[in-house]
């Protein structure tokens, strides 16, 4: 069974470690802000042109949200980042790193796929128990 609170995926930007994690908040405000499902995060990274624009936005927005989690476990509060500092960490030498820390955290924060054999013990005949 997976982790329910698991912690973020690790991206060193600049001299500091961050970690991206994917909420259903997140997933939210991504499908808002690109007018898009989520399943479709790839194409971000397609256009050439907007690609550095989204890669600066999706990093804020999940290493923020990250911060988000761990300040509401402590009482000592860590400050958000800002899309323009993260996007002074970005370069030629890490676009691929950063892109690869977005889908490793979207696939780690992903449900498991289940097994064709395994059945789900709440749902019988297609129809869900309550």
């Amino acid at each position: 069974m997976s982790d329910l609170r698991p912690n973020g995926v690790k991206l060193k930007l600049g001299k500091n470690e961050y970690e991206l994690r994917f909420t259903i908040n997140a997933i939210d405000d991504i499908q808002e802000y690109f007018d898009m499902e989520i399943s479709k995060i790839t194409d971000l990274f397609k256009d050439r042109k907007k690609q550095m624009k989204n890669l600066r936005y999706l990093l804020t927005l999940l290493i923020n949200e990250n911060i988000d989690c761990k300040n509401d476990e402590n009482e000592e509060k860590i400050p958000h980042v800002e899309e323009r500092y993260i996007g002074r960490q970005i370069d030629t030498t890490n676009v691929s790193k950063c892109i690869e820390a977005i889908y490793g955290a979207f696939s780690a924060h992903s449900p498991e796929p289940k097994e064709e054999d395994e059945e789900d013990p709440n749902v019988t005949s297609g129809q869900q128990k309550n």
